[in-house]
């Protein structure tokens, strides 16, 4: 009895310290779990964010023999400044857009998964009532940007032939709902479902429609850590694959998984915003390749964004994805 009950005290242990090995007298020997820390790119808990916690709580990082603290981001924290600095190992981005700005200007980043292809998040909403729907109904138009956002670049390049004004709003979508601007940006899995949820039908004006395609979470590191750390980076990417395909296997759990990590999310609202996420998550988990991020660097670069030239295939690396 005395054995089981030893045995069970080691079962726990492991799953609390790490794995397990044997010294030369035959002794088993906790081996640490090695730590690292993720910067997400938003300030609060949300949907996107789902498969990392899901991985988390299923163990899957503990399986490959890692201690994975999450941090949210923020304009003073932001994953590329992070990242860059040492601070995080792992940073997520909303696209691999903010990543290409960031090696045009010396920053060693590299993308080493891409969750969401071809996902259109950046749009351009207005008000049912307004009647604008297309891109050519927009002409002398004011629209709502946010200053800096990833998103900005996208819309400035689908908007290039048209004659408009810009206004800066940031994430106040109250001079749209008062009519003082006639459009405004939105990622149509947040504000593209939080002003329906509020009673206020939209009309949605997609950049896909106009033949630009863009992406979403991006997952990156440092050219340092590829070097000295690939073990380490393959760890996370194939435990957050687990993760990943756990989410979309059942969205509904994974959604009890995200409320854990905050008491002031809206269930309901979240599983809707998940459910949007998983449409464009790759059936090949974490795929991305040249086109899509030359087709990116183009973009950015006609919009004078990329501050010095670089070879696109110096911003990825698939090597990590299976």
């Amino acid at each position: 009895m005395k054995k089981i009950f030893i045995a069970i005290v080691m079962a726990v242990l492991v799953a609390i310290l790490g794995c397990t090995s044997a010294d030369v007298t035959g002794k088993v020997v906790l081996e640490p779990k090695e730590k690292v820390s993720v910067r997400l790119p938003i300030p609060v808990v949300e949907a996107g964010q789902t498969p990392f916690y899901v991985a988390d709580d299923l163990g899957f990082y503990d399986e490959v023999g890692l201690d994975v603290e999450f941090n949210l981001g923020s304009p003073e924290t932001n994953p590329v400044k992070m990242v860059a600095s040492g601070s995080d190992d792992f940073g997520v981005l909303g696209g691999p857009d903010t990543l290409l700005v960031a090696r045009s200007k010396g920053q060693p980043l590299v993308a080493v998964s891409v969750i969401h292809r071809n996902s259109d998040f950046p749009v351009i909403l207005t008000l049912k009532d307004s009647g604008i729907d297309t891109l050519e109904e927009l002409e002398d138009k004011k629209i709502g940007f946010f200053y800096g956002h990833i998103s900005t670049d996208v819309l400035r390049n689908l908007l290039s032939n048209t004659e408009y004004e810009e206004i800066d709003v940031g994430f106040d979508y109250s001079q749209l709902i008062s009519k003082k601007i006639d459009a405004e940006w939105a990622f149509r899995v947040t504000a593209g479902l939080n002003l329906p949820e509020k009673g206020l039908e939209i009309n949605t004006i997609s950049p896909s429609d106009y033949g630009i395609n863009t992406h979403g979470y991006t997952i990156f590191v440092t050219e340092e850590m590829i070097e000295e750390r690939p073990d380490v980076i393959k760890k996370f990417i194939e435990a957050t694959g687990k993760g990943i395909q756990a989410t979309l296997d059942n969205p509904s759990k994974a959604v009890d998984t995200l409320a854990k990590r905050s008491d002031k999310l809206n269930k309901e609202l979240e599983y809707k915003r998940l459910l949007l996420y998983n449409e464009v998550t790759s059936e090949e988990i974490g795929s991305m390749d040249f086109i899509m991020f030359k087709e990116t660097y183009d973009r950015l670069k006609e919009e004078k964004v990329i501050a010095k030239d670089f070879d696109v295939r110096e911003a990825f690396t698939t090597e990590f994805i299976k």
